[in-house]
């Protein structure tokens, strides 16, 4: 029997189910700005927003919006998070979605489609309400319709209502 295998789903669940985080029940709603690359089409600064709906300290929801202002292109996104604290203020985050993502009519292509959304951060709690956000996102060209993958560096801040 191979470890890595088992290694790499024990993580994952650990990621996902594990530790006590910062994010009690209650709203979230941030606002984030990014960087975005595409092999062949070269790179976008980007701004979005998000709203979200933590369950419990692991597990939480998230819809966001992207504008992707290099690529005249915008994504929708629908988000499972997962969190696991590292410490007191730091937390491991996962993410696993799907992106509805379009380009403008005036682009060069004017396509769109949906894709997987997968995600790796950290957050680092300010206080009870505000926490900053690093991640890395990856939009896979699963579908074939994207072209290449999206990556994108995200750096965000997030109220929490509670």
């Amino acid at each position: 029997m191979r470890k890595q295998p088992i290694a790499s789903l024990v993580f994952i669940a650990a990621v996902c189910f594990g530790g006590a985080a910062h994010a009690a029940a209650g709203f979230t709603v941030g606002l984030n700005m990014a960087g975005s690359h595409a092999a062949g089409y070269g790179r976008s600064s980007n701004f979005g927003m998000d709203a979200g709906y933590d369950f419990d300290s692991h597990f939480g929801v998230d819809l966001s919006y992207e504008s992707l202002m290099g690529y005249e292109m915008t994504v929708l996104g629908a988000s499972a998070i997962g969190r696991y604290a590292l410490s007191r203020r730091w937390h491991l985050l996962g993410r696993l979605g799907v992106a509805y993502w379009t380009e403008s009519p005036t682009g060069a292509y004017s396509a769109s489609g949906e894709d997987p959304l997968l995600g790796i951060g950290l957050s680092y709690a300010i206080d009870r309400a505000l926490s900053l956000r690093g991640e890395y996102q990856v939009i896979p060209n699963a579908t074939g319709k994207l072209g290449v993958n999206l990556d994108s560096v995200v750096l965000g801040l997030q109220y929490h209502f509670r």
